[in-house]
């Protein structure tokens, strides 16, 4: 091992540690499997090439199988699943991802940021006001496929546009719990179409190798832990709290989102 591959392995392993935790805490509370976290991280340590934010979506999309399946384990031993909304929405989003995920290694960085930053900035607007209860699921299979291209297009887990929609027919809990599920089976059925489909990520992945393996070593020794602790903390926290505490998170990402896409806009 040469020591540019010492340093790109122990950068990785960094990166991996920080983005762990906070994508883990993130996904227990919110059903969101980390992209939002994942991608600005990985794109600052990755080198800023023509490729550099394409291979930051694909790695996101490999840690967000790993977070959300982590927490789709946690809230189904919750009783936080519902199994009916997830077969309306699966087939959808995997579709749908699969072809946004295409789509990234023709995307300018800049798009990501700001697509990345007006999600975060919806979702706090979203968990801010009061939402109408009613148990129409027709809508779920027409919203996948549009749900599950924005999410393959920006490297993201899709909690932030499924847990929004799914609360309107489902307790906010189950709404978290399933959308960490699908997020977890969409993510996974990207990357095997690309990976199948799609030669060009083949040599993008390997000259990152040893980056790609230390973040993803790195999830997998974090994640649990930070999972489990967030899981018990949603079941405890009262819908009030968690929608307060939920609007804080996000108002914060978008704010941040936002300057890192003006600053990549003014370089």
């Amino acid at each position: 091992m040469s020591e540019a591959d010492i340093i790109m392995l122990f950068t990785g392993l960094a990166a991996g540690a920080l983005a762990g935790v906070i994508a883990g805490v993130l996904a227990g509370l919110a059903g969101i499997g980390g992209g939002l976290i994942y991608v600005p991280l990985l794109y600052i340590c990755l080198p800023h090439d023509a490729n550099g934010v394409a291979l930051s979506i694909f790695i996101s999309l490999l840690a967000i199988v790993l977070t959300g399946g982590f927490s789709a384990r946690a809230h189904y031993r919750l009783g936080h699943l519902d199994r009916t909304a997830a077969a309306h929405l699966l087939p959808g989003l995997m579709v749908g991802a699969s072809l946004g995920l295409m789509l990234t290694l023709h995307l300018p960085e800049a798009l990501v940021l700001i697509g990345l930053a007006l999600l975060d900035a919806w979702i706090a607007w979203d968990y801010g006001r009061p939402t109408r209860s009613h148990n129409g699921r027709g809508a779920l299979w027409l919203a996948s496929g549009p749900i599950g291209y924005v999410s393959g297009t920006l490297g993201i887990g899709g909690g932030t546009m499924l847990v929004p929609l799914l609360r309107r027919c489902l307790p906010l809990r189950k709404a978290v719990g399933t959308s960490a599920l699908c997020g977890t089976l969409m993510a996974a059925a990207a990357l095997i179409v690309n990976g199948m489909l799609v030669p060009a990520w083949r040599p993008m992945l390997a000259a990152q190798g040893w980056f790609v393996f230390g973040v993803l070593s790195a999830v997998l020794l974090v994640l649990p832990q930070a999972t489990r602790w967030s899981s018990r903390l949603h079941a405890t926290l009262g819908e009030k709290e968690l929608h307060l505490l939920l609007k804080v998170v996000f108002s914060t990402l978008a704010l941040a989102m936002t300057l890192a896409a003006i600053k990549e806009l003014a370089g």
